[in-house]
């Protein structure tokens, strides 16, 4: 049609014309608009309509003792779903019904109106294998392709509150919290598979060539230092204790000198790791004894001892003056329960655990060498070990903005400065092993899949103090412990080494003044340790001395240790 005939057209025939071309316009733009503009997200849309993915889970390493003793472990439960109507004779519906209730333990009457529904409908959720299995030999053998079962792994301890601050715990997120189970989460944990599989409008699935599939594979398997019978002497031995003393807190660590493996580790309180969704356990997994710092107190004399013999500013013949109480930094320093000892030997500072005679030792040191040994023994350093939350504990320094000149005195009896029980206790350890100090660990084997178990080799950090130095030290400790005839930490037939710690909390600029931390650090035999055990105990209430509520328990614990691996009383093993 020409223009001029379009002009003598009727009105109604143009504005027809001029409708129909608009509406042509509005269709042409809206198919530029899906078929171009939007053309990524159909097809996106698309293929996830058609395409089907399906996780499959890997397998979460185990960890378990050295001695074998399962800790965690993964299990598969099972959920099983109709996702549309059998399609099946009455009398066969009722047949399927009643092999289902047999399996799911639900009565067939309950079943059998699910099996005709037309929306998806669940039959069970969260079944273990023993139902899962059966469920899927049934879905084979009645053809019942419309019945989904679907399974996921959950994380399972079997000791429930056994080793809790070693283990630490994975959600149902398969999220890991606390302990070994979040340090080394990495190679537990492995990587998921997925089978890739296009499915048809009613679902029905057609798999894609294997290639295009990514297969699962399994976390590491991980066996630990902890011994199960020594894990249990120190869980129940710290159980007692906190019940006698009433203390709000505490902890018992087991080492073996020579090589760094933590034999045993406990904290109370504690709780049951299948449990840790109950709001009321969520304080109750962190692990005290490489997370929490605290001032070790007189324990740390110890090392003070150690830091000037090895320098050379004392001699095991050295005499010092006491007079109870020395003005220093501006403060005034004074021994517990205010003695005033005079002239006294280094077996006497020990044993009667003198401030003022520490304080000398670290000032004669000077500044420079007392922090180079407090740092060579790895205070204010993460010892690294295989645990989640390690801190590193604070110890100040000359020239830091922290630092204050009555620093150096208190730091000598372990005030002033923060530590890790784990750090207090691999010192202590140096000590013990002729000056060597080790770095602690708590895995002994990594198995993964398909490859040779990777074994621990101990790991040797530095010579902190020489081994005649180490030797000095052991039998100073020793001397003064067999010097107090009703100590509480003798362990008949053995001569143990160790120190005492009675400490205040700090807390907001000030000491409490009603609350104590009462430790106990010591080896045995002292000749040749095979264990360092230390007791902390937090906030006792029938003592608040370490010499009356923390050695008890070390030698309670001893007692049982040597008793487990058969090591003989000293005279019989060193031929006397």
């Amino acid at each position: 049609m020409s223009a001029q005939t379009l002009t003598r057209a009727p009105a109604r025939m143009r504005l027809a014309m001029l409708m129909l071309a608009a509406v042509g316009l509005v269709l042409a733009a809206r198919l530029f608009y899906w078929q171009v503009v939007q053309w990524d997200r159909l097809d996106d849309l698309a293929r996830g309509q058609l395409e089907l993915k399906t996780k499959i889970y890997a397998r979460r390493g185990d960890i378990r003792t050295r001695d074998g003793y399962l800790l965690a472990a993964d299990r598969f439960l099972y959920t099983a779903r109709l996702t549309s109507k059998v399609n099946r004779k009455p009398e066969a519906l009722a047949e399927i019904a009643r092999e289902l209730g047999a399996i799911l333990n639900q009565p067939p009457e309950t079943i059998l109106p699910k099996l005709s529904s037309k929306e998806p409908v669940t039959l069970a959720r969260d079944v273990p294998i023993t139902i899962g299995g059966p469920l899927q030999d049934l879905k084979e053998k009645r053809y019942l392709t419309n019945l989904e079962i679907t399974s996921r792994p959950m994380r399972y301890y079997p000791g429930g509150s056994f080793a809790t601050h070693v283990v630490g715990y994975v959600n149902l997120e398969r999220q890991a919290a606390y302990g070994v189970e979040q340090a080394r989460d990495t190679l537990l944990r492995g990587r998921d598979g997925q089978i890739n599989s296009a499915g048809d409008a009613l679902r029905e699935v057609i798999p894609f060539d294997v290639p295009m599939n990514a297969v699962a594979t399994n976390g590491a398997d991980l066996v630990l230092t902890i011994d199960r019978g020594m894990q249990r002497i120190v869980e129940v031995e710290l159980a007692n204790a906190i019940r006698s003393t009433r203390a709000a807190s505490g902890s018992i660590l087991v080492l073996d000198p020579k090589t760094g493996a933590i034999l045993a580790l406990a904290a109370y309180p504690t709780a049951d790791l299948n449990a840790y969704f109950d709001p009321a356990n969520q304080t109750r997994y962190n692990n005290p004894v490489v997370s929490s710092q605290y001032e070790p107190g007189s324990v740390f004399k110890a090392i003070t001892l150690a830091s000037a013999l090895d320098a050379g500013t004392i001699t095991p013949h050295t005499v010092f003056d006491d007079p109870g109480q020395i003005d220093f930094g501006g403060a005034t320093i004074k021994n517990p329960e205010e003695r005033v000892m005079g002239r006294v030997g280094l077996v006497d500072v020990m044993r009667y655990s003198l401030n003022v005679v520490a304080l000398k030792m670290s000032v004669g040191l000077g500044a420079e060498k007392f922090y180079q040994y407090v740092r060579d023994f790895g205070f204010g350093n993460l010892t690294r070990v295989e645990l989640a939350a390690e801190v590193a504990g604070e110890v100040k320094s000359p020239g830091d903005g922290k630092w204050r000149d009555i620093d150096l005195g208190t730091n000598a009896f372990g005030q002033g400065l923060a530590a890790t029980p784990l750090q207090v206790a691999t010192a202590i350890a140096a000590i013990a092993n002729q000056g060597k100090l080790m770095k602690p660990y708590i895995i002994h084997q990594v198995h993964q899949p398909g490859a040779n178990p990777v074994t621990t080799a101990p790991q040797f950090i530095r010579q902190v103090i020489k081994p005649e130095t180490a030797r000095l030290v052991t039998q100073i400790l020793a001397d003064a412990i067999v010097a107090e005839s009703v100590h509480k930490a003798v362990v008949p037939g053995y001569r143990i080494a160790g120190k005492t710690g009675t400490a205040q909390i700090s807390g907001y600029g000030a000491y409490d003044q009603k609350w104590t931390i009462a430790s106990f650090v010591g080896y045995l035999p002292a000749d040749d340790p095979r264990f360092v055990i230390l007791v902390k105990l937090d906030k006792p209430q029938t003592s608040e001395w370490g010499s009356q509520v923390a050695s008890p328990v070390f030698a309670a614990v001893a007692k049982q240790l040597v008793a487990q691996i058969g090591l003989p009383p000293d005279e019989i093993r060193k031929g006397k």
